[in-house]
């Protein structure tokens, strides 16, 4: 199966590389600001944080295949905006040189989409849910008082917390507020 392509006049064929060398400079920015972005986020450390270690891998490791499809990107987006001629350069047609610079070009801007959806993936570890080793301290208020202390699980339509090594069960009619804290005030 052949593909036919309609023919190209010199000025055609200078005006053509010429607009694909300018997007790929464009694009070439766009590139640098994504290396940017990515070296920062690869920097960024959640020291402490509740992930599992082999999360904390995954992560590393997608940030890095990133970097490394950014890079490959760049190079490939900067070879069609700023080519080096080597001597088998001199047999190439216009219209090859045409389709290889587009060719880099289009590689380069999907490397470049698939780095920044990598890098999304990677850094989406951080959404994984907390484990808070002391449990929840809520501080829960009726009209008779307020109890300070862990939110356990209760039966439907009640409260419960623990305070002080007791367990506490109010229905949740009898509720005013139940509102997080970070501690407890002693007694």
């Amino acid at each position: 199966m052949t593909t036919l392509r309609p023919t190209v006049t010199g000025a055609d064929v200078t005006t053509d590389i010429a607009e694909l060398r300018t997007s790929a400079r464009g694009w070439h920015s766009v590139q640098l600001a994504v290396l940017g972005f990515i070296g920062l986020c690869g920097a960024l450390n959640s020291s402490g944080s509740d992930e599992p270690g082999w999360l904390q891998q995954l992560a590393g490791l997608l940030v890095l295949l990133s970097l490394v499809l950014a890079c490959v990107a760049t190079v490939l987006v900067a070879s069609a905006a700023w080519p080096v001629y080597g001597a088998a350069h001199a047999s190439v047609s216009a219209a090859e040189e045409i389709q290889h610079t587009g060719r880099r070009l289009r590689t380069g801007i999907v490397l470049t989409f698939l780095a920044v959806v990598v890098l999304a993936l990677a850094t989406s570890s951080s959404w994984w849910p907390s484990e808070s080793g002391d449990g929840d301290l809520v501080e829960l208020s009726t009209a008779g008082g307020s109890v300070c202390g862990t939110l356990l699980e209760a039966e439907a339509g009640t409260v419960a917390v623990e305070a002080s090594g007791q367990r506490v069960v109010v229905p949740l009619q009898d509720v005013v507020t139940l509102l997080p804290t970070a501690d407890c005030p002693s007694a």
